[in-house]
């Protein structure tokens, strides 16, 4: 048997660890080769990506606006032939975008004759704007209570602690219908003034509004829970020794080391959003018209499920919140692989 050489020419064993990262990589540069090794994250934020450019570029995707209406062609089921008739046709916004000429309905038409491509395509601005600015509000919001809570510690740590018990304990869906119908009441002063001030986009402020009050708390807790453990550490003592501030503490030292657990918790936050934003838009307590959303599509076609083609008016919005809220929790589980700190070690 040959003997194994030593010296300068013996073999060198190089773990698996050490091979699949490059020497000298940085933190978030591995976490970047380590997400797109994640295919149900890359393939649901690639779904997510054309969902949010149709939202915006849906007055060039569809030649109807999402409130055209046309009486004599309601109840359609989907098509991409255009009818011979010209008053099925009816009045469009251009006479040809991109694959559609007008007259076409990929998704077929409502109770109203309007074209519902179209109105998914609108109301995914509706309900992803809510998604993604309530979720990045209660984020931060909750990031920093637990900070401050965490770091600082007694009294405010037990008034906030207090706090997020409180607002765990209560049940979340009966109160945000009360506080949605009456917020909706124009009777009372508040919902009027709100009204005056904000007009048609009230709904919407409002819905994002409740959504950030009653989903910070998970966020809280989760970094409350990592700053307790980080505010002992030696770079935490350091700073503190060369008389840096708390606040400069609090946001120079501590919040990047647990910037990950931000990110991922705001992304599975997106998804919640907007399943809340839709259950209430669905209940009618969410977005109004003349606003469209995911939410009230549904809500609006509980009326029309028996009718000829009417299914198809509750399918589309649907699939989308479904095929979104989806997307959102596998980008969150890829983010959750990528961003483990444990994954990570210098050479």
């Amino acid at each position: 048997m040959r003997r194994r050489k030593r010296g300068a020419d013996a073999a060198v064993h190089v773990s698996p660890r050490d091979v699949a990262r490059p020497v000298g990589e940085s933190y978030w540069r591995g976490a970047w080769r380590r997400f797109r090794r994640h295919r149900l994250a890359m393939a649901g934020g690639a779904v997510l990506l054309v969902f949010v450019l149709g939202a915006i570029l849906s007055p060039w995707i569809t030649p109807y606006t999402f409130s055209r209406q046309n009486r004599s062609n309601m109840f359609t089921s989907p098509s991409f032939s255009v009818p011979s008739d010209p008053q099925l046709v009816g009045r469009c916004a251009r006479e040809r975008v991109l694959f559609f000429r007008c007259g076409m309905h990929p998704f077929g038409t409502d109770d109203l004759g309007r074209d519902i491509f179209a109105r998914v395509l609108h109301g995914g601005r509706v309900s992803l704007l809510v998604g993604f600015i309530a979720a990045a509000m209660s984020t931060l919001l909750g990031a920093f209570i637990g900070a401050v809570a965490g770091y600082v510690g007694g009294f405010v740590d037990a008034v906030a602690g207090r706090l997020i018990e409180i607002m765990l304990s209560i049940p979340q869906l009966a109160l945000l219908l009360i506080l949605m119908g009456l917020l909706a009441d124009p009777d009372v002063p508040l919902s009027a003034a709100l009204s005056a001030a904000l007009g048609d986009a009230k709904s919407i402020v409002l819905i994002i509004a409740v959504i950030v009050v009653f989903s910070w708390m998970s966020t809280a807790r989760l970094v409350r829970g990592q700053i307790l453990s980080l505010r002992e550490r030696d770079f935490v003592e350091a700073a503190r020794g060369i008389g840096a501030s708390r606040v400069r503490v609090i946001f120079r030292h501590l919040m990047p080391n647990v910037a990950s657990i931000i990110i991922v918790q705001g992304t599975l936050m997106t998804g919640e959003a907007i399943l809340i934003e839709s259950g209430l838009s669905f209940l009618g307590f969410g977005i109004q018209s003349p606003a469209v959303s995911w939410g009230n599509m549904l809500a609006r076609a509980q009326g029309f499920l028996y009718y000829p083609n009417g299914v198809y008016i509750a399918l589309f919005p649907g699939l989308f919140i479904f095929l979104t809220v989806l997307c959102v929790n596998f980008l969150g589980d890829g983010l959750r692989d990528a961003l483990d700190p444990r994954h990570y070690s210098a050479l």
